[in-house]
């Protein structure tokens, strides 16, 4: 059985075991971002003095007594903000991994945060949707939204914004800018937070809409407890925050049960993500910038979504930039050039995480190659063995070139073919709209095709241009260099990344060229490793250590561990643990790695196993070789040493020997310091695979999306030590998320109803659920049984067959 089908029996048991006279017709999701549980049961739990009740009492009285709460709901993925909230809006597995990612050929930034661009994108009709919808729109991905009729939908500020409530966003700028300088400036330079005039005019909006029947969908996003968090540790400042947020879930509580649907009215309040917040603790941030710009780091060029924090500078604070460039002048052959040739590219907003995209090693090699030979002086043997060196790179990679050559052809043939037929449809679309239209959204959906053929438009001229320069470099051949003299500029693409990074490159990744300049071997041919400087990346990372550590309760060791994918075709394994998706791997050190495999059932059920390895290494042709260990303290997640490791019999040994189902995962290790994040780096580094579409054309448009999506992923993540965070836009002091820590990953889930709908009073559910249950849950309590079954997640069966 498949597992839809499961789902889909689920759902009808749920239905059949529920109150028959259950029904919610409408749903409001407060959106509390940031919002650890931990926090919030302390709150919960704290008596004011003066009144006797919670610190929280509106959240006390109508989710604590009146209606159910989670005490175990995870984030199934790392704890960043753009990666958490796609999962909880669309129920569907991951897709937008990072708050920025960047395609490593077109040196596109999908810049997931920042809301300025798209203001004035939308104000200038360039724009429709913030730039994590395109991205789900493009491959088809609903958001929960989407289930409902346009004009049944009211839909606040938010990361996954459809479209722009103008007159709301003219009406809360007025007061807006009525504020300080010095207020909007603090706030971006902290982490731009939505503004109480935003949120206290889209609040006005939302309780007005709550009078009309026919609106079924309502939400209403808050930054507020997260920018405070972010900015000290202080539990007094957070409880204020905490406290706001409960008088806006009180507020609108009671405009909901003065409502027409109240009965059957769901209120939800859900957070994204916890938050590594400690009292007297400040986070203290490491500068990767730096790092990577150094000698020591590569001397890259090094790209960011943002200004890093360098020096005071009002650039910095601009906020419709999505790419800044950071020159290095530590750089071995590109000084003065890092406006062509960045070598380095980081998700800026990495808090206890960074994506770093490396440019592809051999690129490197090409490029220093090219200016050695132009080097006056060079002797005639070092010059035909550096000839004979270029040619035995593009050799290596020849066929794999030709095959991606030949494949972006076929799929940009496709595109082209797309481009015209979307462009007819553009054409024809009205360019006057009615009031009555505009209600129905028709002309958002219009522009949406102009949108996306534009965006066809860039994804064709960026492809081609990386293509073309693939063929001119296989086009090459030795007798061309007797010819003329090639530069760096006429053969290697400007502003690309080229191809991901392997182990191998990453062991051995070339930064420059040698003092001596170019040597030959005794045979004649180049020799590589007297030629060029290389740095082995993962143990250079893990060993940073700091010396100005001023807190006990921090390490002086900034990395906890990085993880990147390798390929499944590249290990050799016994058959009871060949997986049948690409394992992760987790490198701690030398001897402390391991593997994560991944692979499915006959029933269609994910399965993974943990396993302990030392030594990984992979060798120049693509082999990969480890030694295996026995499981034991120490090891990245720490899973066999923590205490709250639960399993069977606890048999920890046997049981880490063994595949288990996602669930059983779950069970066993959501307590622990780590929580979920095997699930969690599964879902991480999950590859995107659509259907192959009911035509040739739309087959070769979904391999398109495919490629796109894994460009997109990052050479290797690095996840920080406790306490310590990458966000070098300005080390955020209080607290910090995008780790796999419990404390981030633990989030809130709280739901409510009236009388009609079913939803139990004063219950906590203890039994783990992750991100992915969110949407299944509302969609059968709403009665949308058949979209709740297609989806992946386990539905909430608490609430359901109460």
């Amino acid at each position: 059985m498949k597992r839809g089908a499961h789902f889909a029996v689920g759902a009808l048991f749920a239905l059949l075991a529920g109150p028959l006279g259950a029904q919610v017709n409408r749903v409001v999701i407060v959106k509390l971002d940031g919002v650890p549980e931990s926090v919030l049961e302390r709150e919960l739990a704290r008596v004011d003095p003066i009144t006797h009740k919670s610190t929280l009492p509106w959240i006390d009285r109508v989710f604590s007594q009146g209606g159910t709460r989670l005490d175990n709901f995870y984030v199934r993925a790392i704890s960043l903000s753009a990666p958490s909230w796609s999962l909880l809006d669309t129920g569907q597995h991951l897709q937008i991994r990072g708050n920025a990612e960047f395609d490593r050929y077109t040196y596109h930034v999908y810049d997931y945060l920042n809301f300025f661009p798209f203001y004035l994108g939308y104000a200038l009709s360039h724009k429709v949707d913030m730039p994590g919808v395109e991205v789900l729109d493009d491959l088809h991905i609903p958001l929960l939204i989407d289930y409902f009729p346009y004009t049944a939908t009211y839909q606040g500020f938010q990361l996954y914004q459809r479209g722009v409530r103008w007159k709301t966003l003219q009406h809360s700028l007025q007061n807006r800018f009525s504020h300080g300088l010095r207020d909007l400036l603090d706030e971006w330079t902290i982490g731009f937070e939505l503004g109480s005039s935003i949120q206290d005019q889209t609040e006005r909006e939302l309780i007005a809409k709550l009078a009309d029947p026919k609106v079924q969908y309502l939400d209403y996003f808050t930054g507020d407890y997260d920018h405070v968090a972010h900015s000290t540790p202080d539990p007094a400042a957070q409880r204020l925050a905490l406290q706001r947020a409960d008088s806006l879930i009180g507020r609108i509580w009671t405009a909901i049960e003065a409502s027409p649907l109240a009965d059957s009215t769901m209120l939800v309040g859900v957070s994204d993500h916890g938050m590594n917040t400690e009292p007297g603790v400040y986070s203290q941030g490491f500068d990767l910038v730096r790092f990577l710009g150094s000698r020591a780091g590569g001397g890259h060029h090094v790209v960011t979504d943002r200004h890093p924090l360098t020096e005071y500078k009002l650039k910095g604070l601009d906020p419709f930039v999505s790419e800044v460039v950071t020159p290095s002048e530590d750089s071995l052959y590109l000084k003065g050039e890092d406006g062509d040739y960045p070598t380095a590219l980081l998700d800026l907003d990495g808090n206890e995480r960074a994506a770093v995209y490396l440019r592809n090693s051999d690129l490197n090699t090409l490029h220093i190659l090219l200016n050695e030979l132009n080097r006056p002086g060079l002797a005639p043997a070092a010059r035909r063995a550096g000839i004979a060196g270029f040619f035995s790179i593009i050799g290596r990679h020849r066929a794999a070139w030709q095959s991606e050559v030949l494949r972006i052809d076929e799929e940009l043939s496709a595109l082209r073919r797309a481009i015209e037929a979307k462009r007819l449809e553009v054409k024809a679309t009205p360019k006057k709209w009615t009031a009555a239209q505009r209600d129905e959204g028709l002309d958002k959906a219009a522009r949406r095709l102009t949108v996306q053929l534009e965006a066809w438009r860039d994804q064709e001229h960026g492809y081609s241009d990386y293509a073309a320069a693939l063929s001119k470099l296989l086009a090459l051949t030795p007798a061309d260099f007797e010819q003329r003299r090639f530069t760096a500029a006429d053969l290697i693409p400007k502003r690309a990344m080229g191809d991901a990074n392997s182990v191998y490159e990453l062991e051995n990744y070339v930064t420059g060229p040698r003092p001596d300049g170019l040597v030959a071997a005794a045979d004649g041919s180049l020799d590589f490793e007297r030629s060029f400087q290389h740095i082995n990346y993962l143990p250079l990372l893990e060993n940073q250590s700091v010396r100005n550590n001023v807190q006990a309760a921090v390490s002086s060791h900034p990395v906890d561990f990085l993880a990147m994918r390798i390929p499944r075709t590249a290990l050799t394994l016994p058959p009871e643990d060949v997986p049948d998706e690409d394992p992760v791997w987790l490198y701690g050190g030398e001897n402390r790695q391991a593997l994560i495999l991944a692979r499915h059932s006959p029933t269609g059920q994910l399965e993974l196993r943990y396993l302990p390895v030392r030594e990984l290494r992979q060798d120049a042709g693509g082999a990969i070789r480890f030694d295996r260990c026995d499981a034991a303290p120490g090891f990245p997640l720490k899973i066999f040493e923590d205490p709250d490791f639960v399993v069977p019999g606890d048999d920890r040994v046997d049981w880490l020997n063994a595949w288990h189902s996602d669930l059983d995962w779950l069970r066993a290790v959501h307590k622990t310091t780590y929580s979920d994040g095997i699930l969690a780096l599964h879902e991480q580094f999950l590859r995107t695979w659509l259907p192959e579409g009911k035509s040739p054309d739309a087959a070769l448009l979904n391999q398109f999306k495919e490629r796109r999506r894994r460009l997109a992923e990052p050479d290797f993540l690095i996840f920080a030590n406790d306490h310590w965070n990458f966000n070098v836009r300005g080390f955020n002091p209080g607290g910090n998320h995008g780790s796999l820590r419990r404390i981030s990953t633990h989030s809130v889930l709280m739901l409510a109803g009236g009388a009609a709908t079913g939803i139990p009073r004063h219950l906590e559910v203890q039994e783990p659920y992750d991100s992915l249950s969110l949407v299944p849950t509302i969609l059968d309590l709403m009665g949308k049984h058949s979209e709740a079954a297609r989806l992946p997640g386990r539905p909430i069966q608490e609430v359901l067959q109460h």
